[in-house]
């Protein structure tokens, strides 16, 4: 069953994915937004691609976020557990959105009055994830579905800032956040006989998977719940999809992904006759105090 995150309850379910982590170290991510202000063309370059993503994200708002635990054979806490982060950044009336976006969500369910009134602040969401679930000593694993817009945006949530303004600095601070544990099934299904080539959606990969989605479409739970399943049930039956080719590869930055991961290597192999320099992940650029704190 989801568990919705509001204001009221944030510190106590945070803690409690803190205490869960050891045991269910996979984490399937979600996230719903207000949809697209700039579309982008079916045969655009993976920069083009990767500009028009940023001009989006930095205009917009979440508006949820799905997130749920498993262990490597895709057991979760209890039966249908994840945590559905509700967000009151996002006003309808003011904010920049699609309107056909809008009308999909409120016809899903989505309570957005009650998002602003009850809802959890991005600010302070994000300095506990931050803290609690991305510098948290348990190495994680990190799940999506053509997870661009999700990595985009969660990253943004964390840092406070624009989104980097090049593609290659991009892919440098999505592993910064990350690290080398990033998966997108929808890249990895392209090399699955009998998954449409990685040009399946979301529902009709679990149709091919033979799995029977849990929840209400288009809310970012029952999404995060139908990731970790597919990816589950992927791994029971094609290959070890945790192999280190489909790391850190995003659907649609494809080609750079790769290029990035192996200027990486490269780096690595120079670096290692050097003593390390650890650069730790500075999630707030400069912001000093914590949410937390009086003003």
């Amino acid at each position: 069953m989801a568990i919705n995150v509001w204001k009221d309850n944030l510190v106590e379910q945070v803690d409690v994915i803190l205490r869960l982590r050891g045991s269910f170290p996979y984490v399937a991510i979600d996230t719903e937004f207000p949809g697209f202000i700039r579309s982008t063309p079916r045969h655009a370059s993976e920069e083009e691609r990767y500009d028009d993503m940023k001009y989006n994200v930095d205009h917009m708002r979440l508006i949820q976020l799905g997130l749920t635990l498993f262990d490597k054979d895709g057991n979760t806490p209890w039966p249908g557990c994840c945590w559905q982060f509700n967000f009151s950044d996002f006003d309808p009336d003011t904010d920049a959105c699609s309107e056909d976006s809008i009308e999909l969500l409120l016809h899903s369910g989505h309570n957005l009055q009650k998002n602003q009134r009850d809802g959890v602040d991005a600010y302070r969401c994000s300095y506990l994830l931050c803290v609690k679930l991305f510098r948290h000593p348990h190495k994680s694993k990190y799940i999506t579905f053509h997870g661009l817009y999700d990595v985009a945006f969660l990253i943004q949530m964390i840092t406070r800032a624009p989104l980097p303004n090049t593609l290659n600095e991009f892919l440098v601070l999505t592993r910064s956040v990350f690290g080398d544990d990033l998966y997108d099934i929808k890249y990895i299904s392209r090399f699955c006989e009998g998954l449409h080539e990685g040009k399946a959606g979301l529902l009709t990969l679990s149709k091919l998977l033979e799995l029977e989605p849990v929840g209400i479409r288009h809310q970012a739970a029952y999404d995060s719940l139908l990731i970790r399943a597919i990816f589950n049930k992927m791994k029971q039956l094609w290959f070890d999809i945790e192999d280190e080719r489909f790391v850190s590869v995003l659907y649609g930055l494809e080609n750079n992904c790769m290029k990035s991961k192996k200027t990486k290597s490269s780096t690595v192999a120079v670096a290692a006759s050097s003593p390390p320099q650890v650069q730790p992940f500075q999630p707030y650029r400069g912001l000093l105090a914590s949410p937390f704190q009086a003003h």
